[in-house]
């Protein structure tokens, strides 16, 4: 294997490697939207919130 084909094959992995890394992220962050991490409860809003559904749990 030449020294061009073995930085072609070298390229080729580091790209596919972060095409992955990206696609897995943009389900990732559809799957877990963070809108709601950025609401901070106090204790007593806390304490009332439902956690689990009734049915579920």
């Amino acid at each position: 294997m030449s020294v061009a084909m073995m930085w072609f094959v070298l390229i080729a992995f580091i790209f596919a490697i972060f095409a992955f890394g990206g696609v897995l992220m943009m389900f990732l962050i559809k799957a877990f939207d963070s809108r709601e991490a950025d609401i901070i409860d106090t204790p007593e809003e806390a304490l009332e919130k439902k956690v689990f559904a009734d049915d579920v749990h």
